[in-house]
């Protein structure tokens, strides 16, 4: 065979390469805010990477269970692990035989549910190893004689029906001295003394870590919570090859294994991936090329999307906010209506504005910045109304009385008047849009956030400090940057 046809050949085989690839379906593989979450997700998405065509996207920590099924159903991603005994009291709201489950999910919600891994990850009580054994309490029965004990447990714990208020009514513990506190936050809590019980995962490597005792639960409250995969029947249709993975992983992983995967991440301070990647290794021969370390450049790609989500933010903020604050100012009937607005939309939590922008947007970055947008108005609605309503009268009176409209009056004297309140306004909303853009990583938008969350989950300082502090620093730059720009744009008169 000629060069010539060699190279033609060659040119062939590289184009259609790419239109495969450019042609092979994406998968949007997520996960909760936990370890065991994160592990089990990247298992799936290097099994998929190494035995299909398919391309996998991670959307990691995305918060609880009805925020990343509501990303489920509404097609922001396409499969993320789960429990049989979250689905029954957070989604169908009975119990259900896995078989059950199966029909329910697919007739109501058209979701498919892969074969269950193998391990059973339940709810437990844990308590330090002394006080357990000082006060005598090895069962969860043994609780009801000590009502003193402070209590802390993660929110879905406190108000889930498996979860406190089933527990109090099963095991008689009346109404206990409990706190909601984040889960990584707990064991810190309860390894100081500051708390006495907390709500626990029986495959968590953390209580390895600390050597905290788990209690039985010898009146049989807890379900079982045997993991699975939910996934789109949408993706099911569009990428086939999934459920033969799927089924290879049916029974691969016992509780043992899952627990020594959990510790190898929370106590070895291994990453999720290179967890998963071992697994594979030992249980499918599976071998991923390692991966240089890239924190630097992780931290750099971070810090820029966590920039470009404060500078929209800001931006649509005031388009919005300006006009809105103007409007206040000249019309106090509707100035008293957008203000109670504006302000109580400061006041909802950020996970639950999140929670109700994605059946809206999806995940990404479109609902974490509507939420920054909505969370940055108060400021400048309140320093644009304040600005404008502190301007004396006789200004105004003799800004008409020379012929000029209200249009221009507006635009020639309040504004540039009004423009010391409406910056500072606009500089505190800036600072406010850099604290919260964190949270856009409970929607897989990126940014700073996603090293704080991913170090709260696997309790690891440093990782947390890999967000916290350019987050800082990006804050103390955002003030200092929107106070030259103040000075720089406001009228010489006014200086």
């Amino acid at each position: 065979m000629s060069f010539k046809r060699l190279l033609v050949a060659a040119c062939a085989c590289g184009f259609l390469a790419s239109c495969t690839k450019l042609s092979a379906p994406t998968i949007v593989i997520a996960s909760k805010q936990d370890t065991e979450g994160q592990i089990l997700g990247e298992i799936l998405a290097q099994l998929v990477e190494a035995r299909t065509p398919y391309l996998v996207e991670r959307k990691t920590n995305l918060g609880g269970t009805l925020l990343v099924f509501s990303a489920l159903r509404s097609g922001a991603v396409d499969v993320y692990p789960e429990y049989t005994g979250t689905i029954d009291a957070a989604i169908l709201h009975q119990t259900l035989s896995y078989a059950q489950i199966r029909r329910e999910m697919e007739r109501r919600f058209h979701i498919f549910v892969s074969p269950e891994l193998g391990f059973n990850n339940t709810y437990v009580l844990a308590m330090k190893a002394q006080n357990a054994a000082r006060l005598h309490i090895r069962t969860i029965s043994d609780l009801a004689a000590h009502r003193e004990l402070r209590w802390g447990v993660t929110p879905e714990f406190m108000h889930r029906s498996d979860g406190l208020p089933g527990l109090e009514r099963v095991y008689g513990l009346g109404t206990v001295n409990a706190v909601d506190v984040e889960k990584s936050l707990a064991y810190q809590a309860l390894a100081s003394g500051a708390i006495a019980v907390t709500d626990a995962y029986s495959t968590d490597g953390q209580l390895l870590r600390y050597g905290f005792v788990k209690l039985a639960d010898d009146r049989h409250f807890f379900p079982q919570y045997r993991a699975l995969y939910l996934v789109r029947d949408e993706t099911i249709r569009s990428a086939p090859l999934l459920v033969p993975l799927l089924r290879e992983l049916r029974g691969t992983i016992d509780e043992r294994t899952m627990t020594a995967m959990n510790a190898s991440v929370d106590i070895d301070r291994r990453s999720p991936p290179e967890v998963a990647a071992r697994f594979l290794a030992s249980r499918f021969g599976i071998h991923r090329t390692h991966v240089a370390d890239r924190t630097v450049a992780l931290v750099l790609r971070a810090l820029v999307r966590h920039i470009e989500l404060t500078l929209i933010t800001v931006l649509v903020s005031v388009l919005v906010g300006v006009p809105l604050g103007v409007a206040a100012a000249l019309r106090p009937r509707a100035g008293r209506a957008i203000m109670k607005v504006v302000g109580t939309l400061q006041t909802i939590p950020s996970l639950a504005l999140l929670a109700l922008m994605i059946p809206l947007f999806g995940i990404g970055i479109v609902p974490a910045l509507v939420a920054l947008v909505l969370y940055g108005l108060l400021p400048i609605v309140a320093n644009t109304m304040s600005g404008l309503r502190q301007i004396p009268a006789d200004v105004l009176d003799a800004a008409e009385g020379v012929g000029l409209s209200p249009r221009q009056i507006l635009a020639w004297v309040q504004l540039p008047l009004a423009l010391p309140f409406l910056l500072a306004g606009v500089r505190t909303s800036a600072v406010i849009a850099v604290g919260t853009a964190t949270i856009a990583a409970f929607v897989g938008a990126g940014g700073l956030g996603d090293f704080i969350l991913t170090g709260l989950t696997l309790n690891d300082p440093r990782t947390i400090l890999l967000g916290a502090v350019p987050a800082a620093l990006l804050a103390i730059a955002v003030e200092e940057l929107s106070y030259r720009v103040e000075v720089a744009v406001r009228p010489r008169g006014l200086r």
